[in-house]
C-alpha cells in the first residue's frame, strides 16, 4: 500500500478520514499492488465524467452504481489515447501512454516516512526536458470561462498551448485586479478550474519528490489535456468510428501549460503533506467541524459523508435553506450554514428570523414551523392566465457525451436522442395514453432529424410547457443550426416555450409585465416543508399528485442515459424491455409536468 493522488487529496480533508479509512502506519511504506491503484484511478476519472452530466433539473448525478459508471468508461479511455496521438503535434521528443494504468510512466518517493506513488496518463521526454500531460474529462471551458468582457485569463502561444496571459507578455485584456482575482480561482482547489489544478500539483509533488531523490535535475513542465470546447465534429465516420481530425485549427484536444501555476502550490502541498504524516501517526476519532472540504452536494464528495453528517437531519436541515450558501446573518455577524451546523444548529428550525435576510427563506420556516404550504394566489392565478391552449408539455431525454457523437456537436453537447409529448387539448383534459406521443432512437445511429421532424408535426399553436426552460430552449436552438430545414420552426417551438418553474417558484420579468412590483415579483409564488428547498419536478410533484417514480426502473435522468447508453451492447430481450421502460420514464416527466398545473389550479380555485 502507498499514499497515491487520489487517497492524499482525501486524506488532507480533515484528521478524522485517515482514521475512519483504518490507515495503518506501517503500510504506507510497502509497495503498492498495480491493481488497487487501477481501481482507485478507475474511481477518480468516473468522477470526472460523472461531474459533466446533469440531470434535467440540473442536479449533479452523484449517486449512481459501478454497474453504470462502467458503461462511460470507454469514452474515458478513448480521450486518453487522442490526448497521446494529439500531442505529438505540440511536443517533440518519445512518448509514453496507455489507456492501461500497467503501462504508464510512475513515480514514487518516500516523504515524510510514508511511499507516495502516482502514474502519469501522457510521459514525454526530449532535449529540454520531462513534459506531464495528465488527461481529463473536462473541457477548456473550465479556464476560459475565467474571462473579463469576454477575455479569457488564458491564450494560445504560437504553438496552439494556453498558457496564462502574463506568460505571454499581454497585460491590456482586462484591469490587473480583475485578472489577479479571477487568477485566484486556480489556487481554489473547490473551484471547478482549481480543483483539476490542485489535482496536478499534487501529481508534481510526487513527480519533483521522485526525480530528486535519483538525482534527475531535468526541469519538468505540467499540463493539463482536456476536450477543446470549441471543437465542433464535422460528422466524418470510417469503419463505423468518427474521426476527429482537426477541423478550422482545432484540434478535438487542447493543452493548458500550468507549470507556473503548480510550482506555486508545493509549499502548501509539503505543508499538507506533513499534516497528513500527523493523521498518520495520531487516532482521531473525536467529531471534526463540518466544511467545504467535505464536499457534500459534489461528485467527489467524501465517502465518510454519511459517518460526519450523522447529526444533520435528512430533510428541513440548514443546508435545505434556498441559497444557503450565501450565508446567514445575527447581529451584523454573518455566519456561514457550516458555521451554523457546527454550532449544533442543524435543523431549519433551529435558528430564528433573526438570522434570515432573505424573505423566501422565513417563508421556508415559517411553512415548515406550521405544516402549511405557503400560497400567493394571486400571482399563480395570474401566472395560469398567460397560458394559452392547446398545450403541449414536452421534455427531452439527452446524452452528454464527452466525444461529439453527431455533425455539428461539441464535448459534452447534451445529444437529444428522446422527446415525450402529452397534449392537454384544455385545461385538465389530458389522458396519460390517449394523449401521449414520443420518439426514442432505437441505436445510436444519427436520427435528430427524425425526432425533430415527428416533434414538429406535432406541435401547433398554443403554449409548450417545459420544466427548466434553458436545458430544452438551448437543446432547440442547438438542433435548429444544425438542421436549417427545421429552423424556423424550431425557433417558432422556442417562442412557445413556458417554464412551468415560474408559476410554481416565480419568474421576476414576467410577473413584472403583469403589473406586480419587483419585490413581489421575485418572491416565491409557492413553498411546502416537504419540497426540502428544492423546485425540482421530483420534490414538486408528491406536493401536488400521488404520481410516483418510486420502483420504477428507469427512475432518473441519470438512468435514461445509462439505459440509451446500453442500447447496442443489449440482446433482443433485454433492448426491448428497457427501451419500454425508458419510454415509460420520459413518459411520466410529461404527465407529471400536466399533474402539477392541474394541481396549481386546484390550489387557487
Amino acid at each position: 500500500m502507498a499514499i497515491t493522488k487520489t487517497k492524499f487529496i482525501n486524506y488532507v480533508r480533515c484528521p478524522r478520514y485517515v482514521t475512519l479509512d483504518g490507515i495503518k502506519k506501517s503500510a504506507l511504506l510497502d509497495d503498492m499492488d498495480i491493481y488497487e491503484y487501477m481501481k482507485e484511478e478507475e474511481i477518480e476519472k468516473r468522477d470526472e465524467l460523472i461531474s459533466h452530466l446533469i440531470d434535467e433539473e440540473g442536479n449533479d448525478l452523484i449517486d449512481v452504481t459501478d454497474k453504470q459508471l462502467n458503461t462511460m468508461m470507454p469514452y474515458y479511455n478513448e480521450v486518453e489515447l487522442l490526448a497521446g496521438s494529439i500531442a505529438s503535434k505540440y511536443f517533440d521528443g518519445s512518448f509514453k501512454y496507455s489507456k492501461t494504468t500497467y503501462n504508464q510512466e510512475s513515480f514514487d518517493a518516500i516523504i515524510n516516512n510514508s511511499r507516495y506513488i502516482c502514474y502519469v496518463d501522457i510521459y514525454n521526454e526530449n532535449d529540454d526536458g520531462i513534459n506531464i500531460i495528465e488527461c481529463k474529462a473536462t473541457t477548456t471551458n473550465k479556464y476560459l470561462n475565467l474571462s473579463y468582457k469576454g477575455k479569457s485569463i488564458f491564450a494560445k502561444d504560437e504553438k496552439g498551448i494556453y498558457r496564462l496571459l502574463e506568460e505571454l507578455n499581454i497585460d491590456d485584456y482586462m484591469p490587473s485586479k480583475t485578472y489577479d482575482k479571477l487568477k485566484e480561482k486556480l489556487f481554489d482547489k473547490y473551484s471547478p478550474a482549481g480543483h483539476y489544478v490542485y489535482d496536478l500539483a499534487v501529481q508534481r509533488f510526487i513527480i519533483e519528490n521522485d526525480l530528486k531523490q535519483n538525482g534527475d535535475d531535468r526541469k519538468v513542465n505540467y499540463y493539463l489535456g482536456v476536450l477543446n470546447s470549441e471543437y465542433v465534429f464535422d460528422g466524418k465516420y470510417e469503419n463505423g468510428k468518427p474521426v476527429y481530425d482537426e477541423i478550422n485549427g482545432e484540434e478535438i484536444i487542447s493543452f493548458i501549460d500550468l507549470t507556473s501555476v503548480t510550482e506555486k502550490l508545493m509549499d502548501k502541498i509539503d505543508l499538507e503533506s506533513k499534516m497528513v504524516s500527523g493523521y498518520i501517526n495520531d487516532f482521531h476519532d473525536d467529531i471534526v467541524p463540518l466544511g467545504v472540504w467535505c464536499e457534500k452536494n459534489k461528485t467527489h464528495k467524501c465517502k465518510f459523508c454519511p459517518v460526519c453528517f450523522d447529526r444533520v437531519p435528512s430533510k428541513n436541515s440548514i443546508f435545505s435553506y434556498m441559497d444557503s450558501h450565501h450565508g446567514f446573518k445575527k447581529n451584523n455577524v454573518k455566519y456561514t450554514d457550516y458555521d451554523l451546523v457546527n454550532e449544533g444548529k442543524v435543523g431549519i428550525l433551529d435558528i430564528d428570523e433573526s438570522y434570515l435576510t432573505r424573505y423566501k427563506n422565513v417563508i421556508q420556516r415559517r411553512s415548515v414551523e406550521s405544516g402549511k404550504p405557503y400560497i400567493d394566489v394571486d400571482k399563480i392565478k395570474d401566472g395560469l392566465d398567460t397560458i394559452k391552449y392547446p398545450v403541449y408539455h414536452l421534455d427531452f431525454e439527452t446524452f452528454p457525451c464527452p466525444l461529439p457523437r453527431y455533425r455539428g456537436e461539441r464535448p459534452y453537447t447534451q445529444s437529444v436522442f428522446q422527446f415525450s409529448l402529452h397534449i392537454e387539448k384544455e385545461p385538465g383534459v389530458c389522458d396519460n395514453d390517449k394523449d401521449h406521443f414520443g420518439f426514442l432512437s432505437k441505436d445510436h445511429l444519427d436520427r435528430r432529424e427524425e425526432l425533430i421532424k415527428y416533434m414538429c408535426d406535432l406541435i401547433g399553436d398554443g403554449t409548450v410547457i417545459v420544466y427548466n426552460e434553458s436545458f430544452e430552449k438551448t437543446r432547440i436552438k442547438e438542433l435548429s443550426l444544425i438542421f436549417p430545414k427545421y429552423r424556423d420552426k424550431l425557433l417558432k417551438i422556442n417562442d412557445q416555450i413556458f417554464d412551468l418553474m415560474n408559476i410554481v417558484k416565480t419568474k421576476t420579468k414576467m410577473y413584472e409585465k403583469l403589473g406586480y412590483d419587483k419585490d413581489r415579483a421575485k418572491l416565491i409564488n409557492y413553498y411546502h416543508p416537504s419540497m426540502d428547498g428544492s423546485y425540482s419536478i421530483k420534490k414538486v410533484l408528491p406536493v401536488f399528485s400521488s404520481l410516483t417514480y418510486q420502483g420504477m426502473e428507469v427512475a432518473n435522468g441519470v438512468d435514461a442515459m445509462i439505459t440509451y447508453a446500453s442500447f447496442p451492447k443489449l440482446n433482443d430481450k433485454e433492448f426491448k424491455h428497457r427501451y419500454q421502460k425508458l419510454v415509460e420514464y420520459c413518459k411520466q416527466d410529461t404527465y407529471a409536468m400536466y399533474k402539477v398545473l392541474e394541481g396549481l389550479r386546484k390550489c387557487v380555485k
